[in-house]
């Protein structure tokens, strides 16, 4: 049978094949061998050209669909990640670039001049030794020079990686000093925040009977967070009703008056001190006018920690100016600088669910005093006056309540 060109210069790459591959590489070529006599033998026309790399995509993205439904199987996992033969994988040394250079330029390159021709093998491996020789003399002042580049380059890049550029210092601590200004401008950080909570924070009597409201949720409870524990009122009522509670809080000057009145209270952030609690360690948590003060991400990074550090079936509760009443959206919310956006009710229950609390419910209080008078009124203008009231009027805050399961 005469062989096609394609089949003899298949031979001619498998002679070259070096003997620790040539097993490997005659099994598949066996197979493609099979393969092509049972197509050679349907086929009588001219072979239409192949496209290698829509066929390797197309292998590549059957690859990454079986691996992504689990049919390989761990094993298959594990040798895709492990070393190969000739060296570590990309993604190893990509893990640390500078050293896989380094080793890479000291690793001498090697090339087997060796022919696997029949009786040609040897005067072909003598040529190439022969041509190899001739060349060296001419290419060996590029490949010093290169070399010497190289050296270059490393030793340049390694001082990159370990010195600061000129300068960058300063630079550093200027955007360090500038952040720190934004924060202070913004938040109004350097006020003494008890007085402004003493002036605009409610009177200490509206305060307890918000308190009063939610207080039930942790009866007979030993040990209850209070978050943003301001001026200590949940606390003392707790310790009234027997209830185990202590506090956390930035503002020291509060924290101070509550210790001062035998209260247990701690100066230190809400969420740096969740993250120091062991999982099902608290009663309760009650946290009022706290969410507000913090960005969406934040908060359900908060409330993440607020269910791990809660024991089982035991209750979250935070309370929140209600944005839905446009007279406290509009205008009572922006009055304390640290508050960073509303919340409206449905979002913050949206919240506490894909957190994890369930049931979760919300309590709408402290309505307003002021609305407009519908004595008198029927029909659609009474329904206009109540919706207006609802509106603008309506309760100034609301709970949202969620238990661990």
């Amino acid at each position: 049978m005469v062989e096609g060109r394609d089949h003899v210069a298949a031979r001619e790459r498998l002679e070259d094949v070096p003997p620790d591959q040539a097993g490997a590489a005659d099994n598949e070529h066996a197979i493609d061998g099979a393969h092509a006599r049972n197509t050679l033998r349907h086929v009588t026309t001219t072979p239409t050209p192949i496209d290698v790399d829509a066929i390797m995509a197309e292998v590549r993205e059957r690859v990454r669909q079986k691996r992504a439904r689990g049919i390989y199987g761990p094993e298959v996992e594990a040798a895709l990640h492990a070393p190969l033969p000739g060296g570590p994988l990309l993604s190893d040394e990509l893990d640390d670039p500078l050293t896989a250079l380094s080793e890479a330029l000291e690793t001498e390159a090697a090339y087997d001049v060796r022919s696997r021709r029949g009786p040609l093998g040897g005067p072909i491996t003598f040529a190439r030794k022969v041509a190899i020789w001739l060349i060296r003399w001419y290419v060996q002042a590029f490949v010093s020079r290169q070399e010497h580049m190289n050296a270059l380059i490393v030793r340049k890049l390694a001082d990159l990686d370990t010195q600061l550029p000129q300068g960058i210092g300063d630079r550093l601590a200027a955007l360090e000093r500038a952040e720190r200004a934004r924060t202070v401008h913004e938040t109004a950080s350097h006020m003494d925040y008890g007085l402004f909570a003493e002036r605009f924070g409610g009177l200490e009597s509206q305060v307890r009977a918000q308190a009063e409201r939610h207080v039930r949720y942790f009866e007979g409870c030993s040990r209850v967070l209070d978050l943003g524990s301001g001026r200590g009122t949940f606390l003392r009522l707790a310790r009234e009703r027997g209830i185990g509670a202590y506090g956390v809080d930035l503002a020291r000057s509060l924290v101070d008056r509550s210790v001062a009145e035998g209260l247990e209270a701690y100066t230190i952030d809400a969420e740096q001190h969740l993250r120091s609690l062991p999982a099902d360690s608290l009663d309760g948590i009650f946290a009022v006018h706290i969410a507000e003060h913090v960005e969406p991400g934040h908060l359900l990074e908060l409330l993440h920690e607020c269910k791990r550090v809660l024991r089982s079936g035991r209750s979250l509760v935070m309370a929140t100016p209600n944005p839905h009443t446009l007279t406290v959206g509009a205008h009572l919310f922006w009055l304390d600088p640290t508050h960073r956006k509303p919340l409206p009710p449905d979002a913050f229950q949206f919240y506490l669910q894909i957190s994890g609390f369930e049931p979760v419910t919300l309590d709408f209080y402290n309505p307003s005093e002021q609305r407009l008078s519908d004595d008198g009124l029927t029909g659609a203008a009474l329904e206009n006056a109540r919706l207006l009231n609802d509106t603008l009027f309506g309760d100034r805050d609301y709970a949202v309540i969620g238990r661990k399961p």
